[in-house]
């Protein structure tokens, strides 16, 4: 009676570690996108706040981008220990924590 749901939670961490991986690189990929090249306004001190501002956004970009990757590798981490039983269905929750 246990294996079904054993199975069930090892197919969602599988896709869920999956599709968090394959979003963050999406994500990264769009780092271009949200960092242009900005244009010269005629005022220097004008163009360096912009261009401090588009760094500051790139960069938390970045970081999000990231922290999905991160959460792949958590959820595959938490299946890959279920999968070896190394951890109950308790101990998923915990390395998801």
């Amino acid at each position: 009676m246990g294996h079904p749901d054993y199975q069930v939670v090892l197919g969602d961490l599988s896709a869920m570690a999956s599709r968090f991986t394959k979003e963050a690189v999406a994500y990264h990929a769009l780092h271009q996108e949200v960092k242009p090249t900005v244009a010269a306004s005629g005022d220097p001190g004008l163009d360096s706040m912009i261009e401090a501002m588009a760094e500051l956004i790139a960069g938390l970009h970045d970081k999000l981008g990231d922290r999905i990757a991160d959460h792949g590798d958590t959820l595959k981490y938490a299946h890959d220990s279920y999968q070896r039983h190394d951890v109950d269905v308790h101990g998923v929750f915990e390395d998801l924590t």
